[in-house]
């Protein structure tokens, strides 16, 4: 399970932007996490609530948006998502797709290795978005 290793390194990230800024109150923070990293997105957010009190953090809310995946050919120049081949990789891995562990979220760059452009199959594109975690903003109160 990495999303308390993620959870923690935001909540890490919080604590520096709180100190920075001097920041009595931390109240809110936003989080976006690329489709491709397959995080549970309410284990996370459960553990940024604990750890967010156990790090002195007191309450926040957080909120978690999605993004969705997308590539682009360095050959022909088309762009697609992950959620338009998605299935038909998975179902090549594994033969299930509900039962596949999509291998690219421990390594993204793995994605070359399992996916083509779907116009001209070339192996030569580049992850655009959807690929990682990241602390969008952070919300509070300065010190007096």
């Amino acid at each position: 399970m990495h999303e308390y290793s993620i959870a923690e390194g935001i909540i890490l990230a919080i604590k520096k932007i709180r100190d920075y800024n001097n920041l009595s109150i931390v109240s809110e923070a936003d989080i976006l996490v690329g489709d491709l990293a397959q995080i549970d997105k309410e284990v996370l957010l459960e553990l940024l609530n604990i750890l967010s009190e156990e790090y002195g953090l007191g309450r926040i809310t957080f909120s978690i948006k999605e993004e969705e995946s997308k590539f682009e050919c360095n050959q022909c120049g088309f762009s697609w998502s992950w959620s338009q081949i998605r299935d038909s990789i998975m179902g090549e891995l594994c033969g299930e797709v509900e039962d596949c562990d999509n291998p690219v979220h421990f390594i993204p760059d793995l994605i070359n290795v399992f996916m083509v452009c779907p116009r001209c199959k070339s192996q030569d594109f580049k992850i655009v978005s959807g690929y990682d975690v990241r602390l969008l903003s952070v919300k509070g109160v300065k010190s007096d």
